[in-house]
């Protein structure tokens, strides 16, 4: 099912026109979000020794997973006409667990391949250097050289790719995960799968753009960032909305012609009698 409905100019617009509506609110909510962290990470202190540092460290990565999920409801609940309420957190707490969940799977599969492609990397370093003559930095510079251009590079390379690929494919996962309190972890990632699949140039596209929009942003202003960050999240919001909603259009483009059809049939079988 291909999202006829998914523009990146019109993820741009919709975002731009939320950020407008939504903007004081949304910035206090980002704002909130970024002292509490800021809290969370000065009482655990920096002596990474220390077990009140690792508790700490803990604490902010549940809060950072709770925190982000509220707000990409905070976001879609916008998109649908819904007033921002700070409620929504709470809302989303009972699902901390699968959205831990969910984070894990989703980094795990992510980042497996990168790893895979850093110990080839590792490897093929290893073996260049062990035959090196150290003494002699022309030498050091051709075996680090044959690395990165070698087969080990190239394959860093292509696991690298893959990598970022399985992120696009599943970027839409947390999403599904807070907007439907009827699915599952792995359900979250089988929609985010079925979303992405057809619109990779688009949402490439829209990527791309949020990141000039960000560039822009900074070097125009650097307070500029804060507002460009603000769109760029509800241009997220605003593609899996438009990819959901020509989902749906399908679905029932699909049901009218099944009915139409049965229609016919039926009125073929009543002249044939």
């Amino acid at each position: 099912m291909n999202a006829r409905l998914l523009s990146p100019m019109g993820a741009l617009k919709t975002g731009w026109a939320l950020t407008r509506k939504n903007f004081i609110v949304m910035l206090g909510l980002f704002l909130g979000v970024m002292v509490v962290s800021w809290i969370v990470s000065l009482l655990g202190g920096n002596d990474m020794t220390s077990i009140r540092y690792w508790i700490f460290y803990i604490v902010s990565i549940l809060l950072s997973i709770w925190l982000g999920a509220g707000l990409n409801k905070i976001m879609l609940n916008a998109y649908a006409g819904e007033e921002p309420s700070f409620s929504t957190f709470g809302e989303i707490l009972p699902k901390l667990g699968g959205l831990i969940g969910l984070n894990l799977v989703v980094g795990i599969i992510c980042l497996l391949p990168m790893i895979i492609g850093l110990v080839i990397l590792v490897v093929g370093l290893g073996t260049s250097l062990a035959v090196t003559d150290f003494s002699n930095p022309y030498e050091v510079g051709y075996a680090l050289g044959m690395m990165f251009s070698g087969v080990s590079g190239i394959v860093s390379v292509i696991f690298s790719l893959v990598s970022l690929y399985l992120y696009l494919r599943l970027m839409f996962a947390i999403y599904a995960y807070v907007d439907d309190s009827s699915i599952g972890v792995f359900d979250a990632i089988q929609r985010s799968w079925t979303m992405t699949h057809g619109n990779m140039g688009k949402i490439i596209l829209c990527l791309l753009l949020m990141i000039v929009l960000n560039i822009i942003g900074f070097i125009v202003l650097i307070v500029g960032i804060v507002v460009t960050l603000i769109i760029s999240a509800f241009m997220m919001v605003a593609m899996y909305e438009q990819i959901k909603e020509s989902e749906q259009k399908v679905v029932v483009d699909e049901a009218v012609n099944q009915t139409v059809e049965s229609a016919q049939s039926e009125g073929k079988m009543d002249n044939a009698e």
